[in-house]
């Protein structure tokens, strides 16, 4: 009988710990840095040397659906101008 009070008891105390929420990593790809790349094209884009990951995606190009916060991801518009630079 001791031993399911004292199991209680624990549970009771295990109830009433905080739990902490890991938060989510701020984006660390330097997105906001490379503004001043809207509205080039892709060709342009590919004659960069950057220092960190980054992936070029067009309309209907396949893409991984991993996130990767040190990437650059850059989204063309049809005729394959930069519309979008955003981490992942």
């Amino acid at each position: 009988m001791r031993f399911y009070i004292l199991f209680g008891a624990c549970l009771a105390l295990a109830a009433c710990q905080e739990a902490t929420v890991a938060e989510k990593p701020a984006a660390s790809c330097g997105a906001e840095e490379m503004a001043h790349l809207m509205g080039l094209q892709r060709s342009q884009l590919e004659n960069i040397a950057f220092t960190q990951p980054y992936r070029i995606l067009g309309p209907g190009d396949p893409m991984t659906m991993d996130y990767r916060g040190d990437r650059v991801n850059f989204a063309l518009n049809d005729s394959g101008t930069v519309m979008r630079i955003y981490c992942g």
